[in-house]
């Protein structure tokens, strides 16, 4: 006892303090091991979940950058707590987490010889409501041979190719599209097209046409537009899946598919689909630069606009912020691989 009667605190230097400090220790990193496997094993399951499950598990997968970010941050507070084991494991979650959403590394279409250039310019409008003039001064920009537009009308695609004066850059297109905004997607050339043809599956209309290139060769160009898995998970895994089977039954050595697919790399479905072509974002690298949502008090957290190729090789990728739209305009550079 001391001197005012309370009991002595064991001496942390001393053999009963050690060992009370061993004690709390160990059960820190006992509670810490438990939290990150809470955490981790979820998220490095959720991106291999092929299951709509009432939209829950889609959205939940495309915030998975977030989320390992997310594991990171909390590693780095287990870590302080000295919980080594705990930050372990948060860290591998993370990164097993993560793995699957990043852009796939090039595949044998990298191998082959392109010599034909192509710029893909795909794009959202959101109900038609994007500024006409800063889409028309991007394309001239960007140098688009081929401009792929989702939820839009033809009032739109008027004020671009009369209002904004790219008629005779872009003098090519497929067929008027639907007086509903949010469901008509059109494909806009330098070149002409021919054997159009609509691709099932959606909600929305989807289209492709046969680019006659100048030099003498061709390239199909599909424009696609899956619904989102909000409300909807069912219809959304369908036409996805109905993309991927198109795909797989287009004879082109050379296509070009664009558009608003509404899902990434963290959805096993995409993946599925993207598998045997290339994303113009490998371009820019392993990171999936997101294109969705803008003009949200959030920031914009998923890459769901893409423009994916068989048949050539990608040298360039950008996306830009246009007015009236919360989606990024994706702008796609490719070479196109020989024939011979």
């Amino acid at each position: 006892m001391t001197v005012d009667g309370r009991a002595d605190s064991p001496d942390p230097v001393s053999p009963k303090g050690r060992d009370r400090r061993r004690r709390l220790l160990s059960r820190r990193s006992l509670v810490w091991i438990v939290i990150a496997v809470v955490l981790a094993v979820p998220a490095v399951v959720l991106p291999h979940l092929d299951l709509p499950a009432g939209g829950l598990i889609p959205i939940a997968q495309s915030l998975l950058p977030a989320g390992a970010l997310g594991l990171l941050v909390v590693a780095v507070v287990a870590a302080v707590s000295r919980a080594w084991i705990g930050a372990t494991v948060l860290v591998a979650g993370a990164v097993l987490s993560v793995l699957p959403v990043l852009n796939p590394a090039a595949t044998g279409a990298g191998d082959c010889t392109g010599s034909t250039p192509l710029t893909v310019l795909s794009f959202n409008a959101k109900f038609a409501g994007a500024d006409p003039r800063q889409l028309a001064d991007l394309i001239r920009d960007a140098g688009a041979d081929v401009v792929i537009l989702v939820e839009t009308d033809e009032h739109l695609i008027g004020q671009i190719l009369h209002g904004q004066g790219l008629a005779e850059t872009l003098p090519y297109r497929t067929k008027q599209v639907s007086t509903n905004a949010y469901k008509g997607s059109v494909i806009l050339s330098a070149y002409p097209l021919s054997a159009e043809a609509d691709i099932p599956g959606s909600v929305f209309e989807q289209v492709s046409a046969v680019a006659a290139l100048p030099d003498g060769s061709a390239v199909r160009v599909a424009a696609v537009h899956p619904p989102p898995p909000v409300g909807q998970p069912g219809d959304w895994h369908e036409a996805v899946t109905a993309i991927d089977e198109w795909i797989q039954a287009t004879s082109e050595p050379r296509l070009v598919v664009a558009g608003d697919f509404n899902s990434s790399f963290s959805h096993p479905v995409f993946r599925r689909l993207a598998a045997g072509l290339a994303t113009a974002a490998q371009a820019a690298g392993p990171v999936p630069w997101p294109t969705w949502p803008q003009e949200k008090p959030v920031p914009a957290f998923t890459a769901i606009d893409h423009v994916l190729a068989r048949g050539a090789v990608p040298t360039g990728w950008d996306s830009a912020y246009i007015e009236g739209s919360d989606h990024r305009a994706v702008i796609a550079n490719w070479a196109l691989c020989d024939l011979t």
